[in-house]
């Protein structure tokens, strides 16, 4: 693995948390409802790191054609494919999808409007997302295209951003009363199901249609390594719902189903962004260092976020 890979992997995984965050506070805004209150702190903080992306994605910059490959092998694409995958034009709207996330997380958290900045934030955050996700993520195979991986891969970055704000909440030392957590759990288990089901459709409808490009993109992940990382991720999802299912809300059982939906996205991703080569302790330091510098700015901005525990405590 290069040095660009690992920085890509550490690139598309904070991004994924950062715009995820900010869609589900924008949900939380729209249903103009207290479950959003437990977690609010924390999904507005890592709604803020969006800005820090810009750096890591200035240094990737230099380094696309050891990501990409249509960067270097163009000739074999449909015109339009290779008019819209041209360098300039992926710059371009990559600044676009993050500039326009960061100002929108920033106008969140400044105006008094917020159940209306949400509806027209959430409007654009659809096509960004959706298109981020086919610029960063499906173009590391171009010859490969879905309608519904934007959508499905949006979905597990949104599962992602929640379970996360729900651990870190719920292992804090002033969580919320665990009453006031159960709109939350409910909301994680309805993700669950809806990610789930949104890929397996995606699945089905390749399945179904047997076109050779787009068989041959699960087939390059039908390999021992890849068929286990898929089992894994399966399992980790399924056994998330089993502890989540039940009524009534613990502590335990949040922190359980949270980590373990987090940890079927982590090996999720592993399957789907595929990295290129095997990870060098140089190349796992440099993931792991940017990740503790993220979390560090996180951790900055968190301090400086109100609790929202006077709201938390309300009853609905």
């Amino acid at each position: 693995m290069s040095m660009m890979e690992a920085l890509y992997l550490a690139f598309i995984a904070l991004a994924g948390i950062g715009m995820g965050s900010l869609v589900t506070l924008m949900i939380g805004h729209i249903m103009s409802e207290h479950w959003l209150a437990p977690v609010r702190a924390e999904v507005e903080a890592a709604a803020l790191t969006l800005p820090l992306l810009l750096l890591l994605g200035f240094v990737l910059a230099f380094g696309l054609d050891q990501i990409f490959p249509w960067i270097d092998e163009r000739t074999d694409l449909p015109p339009m494919r290779a008019a819209f995958l041209s360098p300039a034009f992926f710059l371009i709207r990559s600044v676009i999808y993050l500039l326009a996330s960061a100002a929108i997380a920033f106008w969140l958290i400044r105006t008094p409007h917020v159940r209306r900045a949400s509806g027209i934030g959430l409007a654009l955050m659809t096509p960004i997302m959706t298109l981020a996700a086919y610029d960063w993520v499906l173009s590391r195979e171009p010859h490969w295209w879905s309608s519904l991986f934007g959508l499905a891969f949006a979905q597990s970055q949104i599962l992602a951003a929640l379970a996360g704000a729900i651990l870190i909440t719920v292992l804090g030392p002033h969580h919320a009363a665990l009453k006031r957590m159960k709109s939350l759990e409910r909301a994680l288990l309805t993700l669950l199901l809806l990610t789930l089901w949104t890929w397996f459709a995606q699945f089905l409808i390749v399945w179904l249609t047997n076109l050779p490009n787009e068989v041959t993109w699960y087939l390059r992940r039908s390999d021992p390594w890849n068929s286990m990382l898929a089992t894994a991720a399966f399992g980790l999802m399924v056994a998330a719902i089993v502890v989540l299912v039940p009524s009534g809300v613990s502590r335990v059982g949040m922190i359980v189903g949270s980590t373990l939906a987090l940890m079927h996205h982590a090996t999720h991703m592993l399957w789907i962004l595929q990295p290129k080569g095997r990870a060098s302790l140089l190349d796992l330091g440099l993931i792991v260092g940017i990740v503790v510098l993220w979390a560090v700015a996180f951790a900055v901005i968190m301090r400086n976020r109100p609790t929202y525990a006077d709201e938390a405590s309300e009853e609905p």
